[in-house]
């Protein structure tokens, strides 16, 4: 089984939250097999709401039929349904192969290296929103911003080149997310308790004003 130990330490699941095997029976006969990254996190976390649902959907074998499609087996979505995520179906019989993601155009672009990648990151990211205390809004940021939340706080070891660039930073008990944009940077962060948050939104309030 897939060593999800991140994931679970993240939102502090310690009960079975997944699905049973014979939902996901639909995907295997379409495709003839799934990776085993991607079974193991439905069968072991594929049912917990706020990993899951907070701001993107992880879809649900009751939906799997929405999203076929020849070349690419879906499995998550972007809330409003802009951007989609799947594996090139000639990758479906390996174990951990790379992620891509779709706007809805022919072309496909390489997300993460891995599923297990992309999981860490979508986790962290559907952590800032589902955490207790939250910013609530992406603050536009700069480079310089950027390099003194690097400088000052942890990586979370989670990056990847979800929604083309994502960064996360923190202590246990808290997120910074780091996305890129257009024109810079855009700024999320959440915490568990109150006290965390206040840390973090004076901090990283007087990192933006100073710019």
């Amino acid at each position: 089984m897939t060593d999800f130990t991140a994931i679970r330490s993240l939102f502090h699941i310690t009960e079975p939250c997944g699905l049973e095997e014979k939902e996901l029976q639909p995907w295997i006969n379409r495709y003839g097999s799934i990776p085993e990254v991607l079974k193991d996190y439905y069968l072991e976390l594929g049912a917990h709401p706020q990993l899951n649902g907070s701001q993107d959907f992880l879809i649900q074998p009751k939906d799997f039929h929405k999203y076929v499609y020849d070349d690419y087996l879906i499995f998550y979505t972007e809330n409003q349904g802009a951007c989609l995520w799947g594996i090139r179906r000639e990758d479906a019989a390996s174990p951990n192969p790379p992620v891509y993601e779709n706007y809805g155009e022919e072309e496909w672009y390489q997300t993460s290296k891995s599923l297990m990648e992309f999981l860490i990151a979508m986790a962290h990211l559907q952590a800032v929103f589902s955490m207790e205390l939250s910013n609530e809004e992406y603050w536009p940021i700069d480079e310089q911003v950027v390099e003194e939340i690097k400088r000052m706080y942890p990586s979370k070891q989670a990056d990847s080149d979800l929604y083309t660039g994502v960064q996360f930073f923190g202590q246990a008990g808290e997120v910074i997310v780091v996305m890129n944009n257009s024109d810079g940077y855009l700024l999320m962060f959440s915490a568990e308790d109150e006290q965390r948050f206040d840390a973090l939104h004076e901090t990283l309030l007087r990192l933006a004003d100073d710019v």
